[in-house]
């Protein structure tokens, strides 16, 4: 059975660095109680989480065709392609995640679906939108002020 031995060091520090000490430490905190809370926080970003292998399909970047449900399947060779795209901008990829995926897909209209999915993936988005139709293209023609005519005998002439 071996014991801890506790390892002193030895540190020089220059006046300035004994301000900033002083300065940043908490209240009641010796110098090198603060140091070690320094080399401690270090040693805690170092240090990996052992990565666990996953079961959930879909959390790989290419997926299978079978995981897409039978009322979407219309749609999936578009998702098969968008798939890729979201797990490389490092969005969360699980099973969850592609359920509330499907879930919104089907509040679309079909039209809407392909267009949503076409868009995510031209756009290199991590999610589906919903497709909103632009106000200018609801607009009537000939709405502008100036494509009225105005003649003194006629008045304003459309």
């Amino acid at each position: 059975m071996s014991a801890k031995k506790d390892i002193k060091v030895s540190v020089f520090l220059d006046q300035e660095m004994a301000t900033f000490i002083d300065e940043t430490k908490a209240y009641g905190m010796n110098r090198s109680d603060y140091m070690r809370s320094i080399v401690w926080e270090k040693m805690k970003r170092k240090r990996s989480k052992p990565s666990q292998p996953s079961d959930d399909p879909f959390t790989y970047p290419v997926i299978n065709g079978r995981l897409i449900p039978d009322d979407l399947k219309e749609y999936s060779q578009l998702i098969l392609e968008w798939w890729p795209i979201r797990h490389k901008k490092k969005a969360t990829c699980s099973r969850k995640v592609a359920e509330r995926i499907f879930d919104r897909l089907r509040t679309f209209t079909p039209k809407d679906r392909k267009i949503a999915l076409e868009r995510a993936i031209s756009g290199g988005w991590m999610d589906i939108w919903e497709v909103k139709q632009s106000k200018i293209a609801d607009e009537p023609k000939n709405n502008h002020p100036q494509h009225r005519v105005f003649t003194a005998d006629k008045g304003f002439i459309d």
